[in-house]
């Protein structure tokens, strides 16, 4: 792929008028309104292509931290909604810990080219996740780097696989999401938004039957929280661009989650 083409879904199918629908756009808080539409409009679909094998293959990122069971090897005993939501009620309060951390701390890495500093936080993760989450983590960083393989002029996201190719730095899940995310020139709250969208993806899967979305609110209000912005200072667009109010409110975590 060549950067300096349009980024869209492969195909470049398009819906027909009665499928055009609503959507919520996250804005970083001196971002115009238009700087984040064309965001939106340039790398959504293109997240939702490079996350289709971690989608695909994988149960979990980080959030087997909390043991979440394999529904193949569990199929007569998927989780219950209400455990689902106090895991991942658990899972968010990690999240907004530590554990969110060095996301945000590889995305300001990136954003200055600084390699060194992102294979100083690769192995920071290494040293920190145990058991699945860590196992978790570098296969999808892996998957990810696969799935950029093909992109022209890779810059710092290019220089990092090389290095994790050779061995020099474990290549986990944060890391290469925040070097790929600066390369499609992603803002902080979309490559935060568009984690915590995926991780939530793959634990509703292991639910007996369908589960709601992750509201835009919840999104919103958590993102908030992991970049350390008061609550006016991450701006959902709503319809013709008007701000929602409450997008930082506390007790996002499952707010049109699990139910």
């Amino acid at each position: 792929m060549d950067d300096s083409e349009p980024r869209h879904a492969e195909g470049g199918a398009t819906g027909a008028a009665s499928d055009l629908r609503r959507v919520t756009l996250l804005a970083d808080a001196d971002e115009s309104a238009e700087t984040a539409l064309e965001d939106w409009a340039r790398g959504l679909d293109w997240v939702h292509w490079l996350f289709s094998s971690i989608r695909q293959r994988q149960a979990g990122i980080c959030f087997h931290a909390v043991n979440l069971p394999q529904p193949s090897l569990y199929p007569r005993a998927p989780i219950t909604r209400q455990a689902l939501a106090a895991r991942w009620e658990n899972f968010t309060q990690e999240l907004r810990g530590n554990l969110g951390r060095p996301l945000i701390q590889a995305w300001q890495a990136a954003r200055e080219l600084d390699l060194p500093r992102l294979r100083e936080l690769d192995a920071l993760l290494d040293a920190t996740l145990k058991g699945p989450a860590l196992a978790g983590s570098r296969e999808a960083g892996a998957r990810l780097l696969q799935g950029t393989r093909g992109a022209r002029y890779q810059g710092l996201l290019g220089r990092y696989r090389a290095v994790q190719e050779e061995g020099g730095t474990p290549g986990h899940f944060f890391i290469v999401w925040a070097a790929a995310g600066h390369f499609f020139q992603l803002s902080l709250a979309s490559v935060i938004a568009e984690y915590i969208r995926l991780e939530w993806d793959l634990a509703v899967r292991h639910l007996p039957s369908p589960a709601h979305p992750l509201s835009a609110q919840s999104i919103a209000g958590l993102t908030s929280q992991l970049m350390h912005l008061p609550g006016t200072g991450l701006r959902l667009l709503g319809e013709e661009g008007e701000v929602v109010k409450g997008a930082g409110d506390e007790g996002c975590a499952t707010d049109g989650g699990v139910g």
